[in-house]
């Protein structure tokens, strides 16, 4: 009874499981190569960007400053965080997922959803002008919103057209920007 009641009251800081840490070496197939992705694709984006402010014609107003001007400030931003990330990847610091709540596996990617995903955004970018706002984006929202897990398949689609209504009219009647209304145009 003296040991059990000894080791009662007294903590330990040692962890039993050590390999939950993340201190340890990572597969070789995983090390840093999402990471370098990233740097790259803001690299590439921040290029495009930039290369789009400059091809933008003068301006004519008294401030000088014309439609190129935020672009080739934010194509400038992009680069240098581009090559901020490549030197602390250089460097050896990575980034560490965090912590996920349930069951939710940080470790590996899901490409079945972000395949469902990015489907919903080139759907909605090849058709916006064609079908129209409201069609092109209800579409996206809910193939976005299946990518995310949902499985109330008629909710979803019910949210993703009041969201893209309520987007559409706020835009075009509150705001006066138009928005392409597509095979809707005369009826809304």
């Amino acid at each position: 009874m003296s040991d059990v009641s000894s080791h009662q009251g007294t903590a330990t800081h040692e962890d039993p499981h050590p390999e939950d840490l993340g201190d340890g070496p990572r597969p070789a197939s995983t090390k840093g190569i999402g990471e370098w992705a990233v740097a790259a694709a803001v690299f590439v984006l921040g290029g495009i960007v930039l290369l789009d402010g400059l091809g933008q014609r003068q301006s004519t107003s008294a401030s000088g400053i014309g439609a190129g001007f935020m672009p080739i400030v934010v194509g400038s931003l992009l680069l240098l965080l581009a090559v901020v990330l490549a030197v602390q990847l250089a460097r050896g610091r990575r980034g560490e997922p965090e912590q996920a709540e349930g069951d939710v596996d940080v470790t590996r990617t899901h490409w079945t959803a972000l395949g469902i995903a990015a489907a919903g955004l080139l759907f909605f970018l090849f058709t916006v002008e064609p079908l129209g706002f409201i069609p092109a984006t209800t579409v996206m929202f809910y193939l976005i919103s299946l990518a995310m897990g949902s499985r109330r398949y008629l909710m979803a689609l019910v949210i993703a057209l009041a969201t893209a209504c309520v987007i559409f009219f706020s835009f075009t009647k509150l705001l006066s920007i138009d928005l392409p209304a597509g095979f809707l145009e005369g009826m809304i």
